[in-house]
């Protein structure tokens, strides 16, 4: 599947499996930047993270104690400082005192632990166990951990603060990083409101919160946020104005007098790639390639339907732009028994009642009290499942927000 206009071949009601495929097929990776380690934390990694040093980068110490050369007991002179190389090698006889993390001089022989020495008038002596010599074992060497150019990150990682703190020990203040992919929404409809308590006939607009909560979980950047009444011109001119990554619209994906949003896309020259999804709730859901080769995914207008379908369409293609890493899907196994849906896959919010994934009711696609009590979501199949098989589930990207 192409990104030119002419080669962009539908999916008409297509596979959950497949959908999410094409969208990351679709994809257009955005641009990198160069981003200071303190505020990498959540980015993605652009290029391969190679070590600018040997780690450590020289032999060092794992423990207190003394550095000692030849046999004891050793005459103890001035102890080597952390942070500065040693003055010189040391000599048979020799002792210095050492502390963990510390430059073992050259000439060393043997480590002794702190508890493994005593130092009566100027010698140290060895009083560790019976039989047990004093050896070189508590030396880290140089290198042990990496070497300069060895690969400490591939790229696509997601940056975790363990991530930035190996970054920041292989010798890196900034890393180049993917730029997060700017996400418009527009929500249709005369009946949807912004504000207070909705009248009879109309509806609160509960799902630009929830998409810019799940566009930000999914590492991209909401862009403007518009309510749109049923009002084709307005639609055509917001479609062509958004300079955003992706635009994603919600409603009128249906073929009602009210529903503009098909006609709207013909007119911006957009080339429809997913023609809905076999998938409930969310099956009212397209993706269209513009003329530039940005995507508008369109999403149906029930919150719930429209979780589903940005999962399928608009998740991939974000991890496809940033370059994530792709990861083996989590699972969970089932508390119950899933009956045959054999029309479409399923997507039901779950909660986990001891240790097993059970749906929680309220799964219509207009509803969100299941999702608010859910840990994510299950993707049943076709054929049902049976109590005790691992299903696949998708993360809750709604509380992945920070």
């Amino acid at each position: 599947m192409g990104r030119g206009r002419g080669a962009v071949t539908a999916l008409v009601r297509g596979d959950w499996h497949d959908v999410r495929a094409a969208a990351r097929g679709l994809a257009k990776p955005v641009a990198s930047e160069l981003v200071d380690l303190a505020g990498a934390g959540g980015r993605v990694l652009a290029d391969d993270l190679r070590s600018l040093v040997d780690l450590p980068s020289a032999d060092v110490t794992a423990m207190d104690g003394w550095a000692a050369a030849g046999d004891g007991p050793w005459t103890v002179l001035d102890r080597i400082v952390n942070g500065r190389p040693p003055s010189g090698p040391m000599r048979p006889g020799e002792a210095r005192g050492i502390g963990t993390g510390a430059v073992v001089p050259e000439g060393t022989t043997a480590l002794v632990r702190r508890e493994h020495g005593t130092v009566r008038d100027g010698l140290l002596h060895w009083t560790g166990p019976h039989g047990e010599q004093p050896s070189l074992g508590d030396v880290r060497p140089r290198g042990e951990e990496l070497r300069v150019g060895d690969i400490v990150l591939p790229a696509g990682t997601p940056l975790d603060p363990v991530c930035l703190a190996v970054s920041a020990a292989s010798g890196h203040d900034a890393v180049q990083v993917s730029r997060p992919p700017v996400v418009d929404l527009l929500v249709t409809g005369d009946e949807v409101v912004r504000r207070g308590v909705p009248a009879p006939g109309t509806i609160r607009d509960s799902i630009s919160p929830l998409l810019t909560g799940m566009t930000r979980g999914a590492g991209a950047a909401p862009g403007q946020v518009t309510l749109v009444g049923d009002d084709l011109p307005e639609l055509v001119r917001l479609l062509r104005s958004s300079a955003a990554d992706v635009v994603v619209t919600t409603g009128g994906t249906a073929v009602g007098e009210a529903d503009h949003l098909r006609e709207a896309l013909g007119i911006v020259g957009a080339t429809l790639a997913v023609d809905t999804v076999a998938v409930r709730p969310g099956g009212p859901t397209l993706l269209a390639v513009l003329p530039d080769g940005r995507l508008v995914a369109c999403l149906p207008g029930n919150p719930l339907a429209a979780v589903v379908g940005f999962l399928a369409v608009v998740h991939p293609a974000l991890q496809e732009m940033t370059g994530r890493r792709a990861a083996a899907p989590p699972s969970e196994v089932l508390g119950v028994d899933l009956d045959p849906f054999p029309r479409a896959t399923r997507v039901l919010p779950f909660a986990r009642v001891d240790g097993a994934a059970v749906p929680t009711g309220w799964s219509s696609s207009s509803m969100l009290r299941g999702l608010s009590a859910s840990d994510g979501l299950l993707v049943a199949p076709r054929e049902g499942a049976r109590t005790g098989q691992s299903l696949e589930v998708l993360e809750p990207l709604w509380r992945a927000t920070t």
